[in-house]
């Protein structure tokens, strides 16, 4: 489940009356399981979502339900500390490092809040979420350098993350595998964007994953396709001179990833041809192709694996070890 359908659930509970507990990891230390950011939602009898699993969210979801019985309206913050010898806060876990978690109180008067938040994923519009033991804030600010933010001092702890500024994915090509490849990112917190020049092509009509679609020339590439570190493209034409326009057109451009879909013979062709317009032997190089990881992929649905696990290794190749 991606951020944008986590918060369109908590909004329909809130709408059906029902109260929730948003339960997010604002801190982590040392080795333990899923990072800050990571939500759930608990109600009498559901949870959707997950904050690392295991002993210490079954434990984090008796407590949520405990303050749902009592009809808390308070934030608390919840430490469990997951060394294994340890006594006070002992999470049961022995994976070592500690976690912080927040459990927000929501019910019908926080709809307008929980609503402005699920927006601003459906549009890509950039916000912040601020949490701290006296309640919570959403505003439409530019984002933070990093995606999440925790402070503590003697006075209380603030926690401050990112809304809406969602990475995009343009997939230029509205075949099969771009189908699939939809399908499969449309669960991770990427803003989902198909370019084709063919108006009436089935997989492209029927694709309900994608945020944007948009019929266009090739020759116009440019126009459809911003720069960017949190743009990946991937490039899937019906052909070889349309990717090679394309490509052509992109290579020189500041991306998070550029991939084309392409045989090792189709590849070599393609840069051939490029390399006597002058593009550069480096330049070249740079592009991920033939696209996606090699798993001896063959249906579109296995290459969409394929390209999807690459472009996730790409995202997330600067995290700490």
């Amino acid at each position: 489940m991606n951020e944008e359908q986590f918060w369109k659930t908590a909004l329909d509970f809130l709408r059906k009356g029902e109260d929730i507990i948003l339960v997010i990891m604002i801190h982590r230390i040392g080795s333990a399981p899923n990072v800050p950011g990571a939500k759930m939602i608990i109600t009498a009898d559901s949870l959707i979502g997950t904050v690392g699993g295991g002993i210490s969210e079954h434990r984090l979801t008796n407590h949520a339900r405990n303050s749902l019985l009592k009809g808390s309206t308070k934030i608390e913050t919840v430490f469990l500390d997951h060394s294994e010898g340890t006594q006070e806060h002992h999470s049961g876990m022995i994976c070592s490092g500690s976690q912080t978690f927040a459990l927000l109180p929501l019910n019908k008067h926080k709809i307008p809040i929980i609503e402005e938040i699920k927006n601003a994923f459906t549009d890509a519009i950039p916000g912040v979420l601020t949490l701290t033991g006296d309640g919570v804030l959403y505003e439409k600010v530019e984002p933070l350098q990093e995606n999440n933010q925790y402070t503590e001092t003697d006075s209380g702890w603030e926690y401050k993350e990112n809304m809406g500024l969602q990475d995009k994915l343009i997939v230029i090509g509205g075949g099969h595998v771009s189908l699939a490849l939809s399908r499969i990112m449309d669960t991770l917190n990427f803003h989902i964007t198909i370019l084709d020049d063919r108006p009436e092509l089935p997989t492209m009509k029927s694709n309900s994953h994608a945020h944007e679609k948009h019929v266009i020339s090739y020759e116009d590439i440019l126009s459809y396709v911003p720069e960017g570190e949190n743009v990946f493209v991937t490039i899937m034409t019906y052909g070889h001179s349309s990717d090679e326009l394309v490509l052509e057109k992109l290579i020189s451009k500041r991306f998070r990833y550029l991939g084309m879909m392409a045989s090792v013979f189709k590849k070599q062709q393609v840069y051939a041809s490029l390399e006597r317009k002058g593009i550069s032997e480096d330049l070249l190089n740079s592009v991920h192709s033939p696209i996606g990881l090699k798993i001896k992929s063959d249906t579109p649905e296995e290459i969409a694996i394929s390209i999807a696990a690459e472009i996730i290794a790409v995202k997330n190749s600067d995290k700490e070890k």
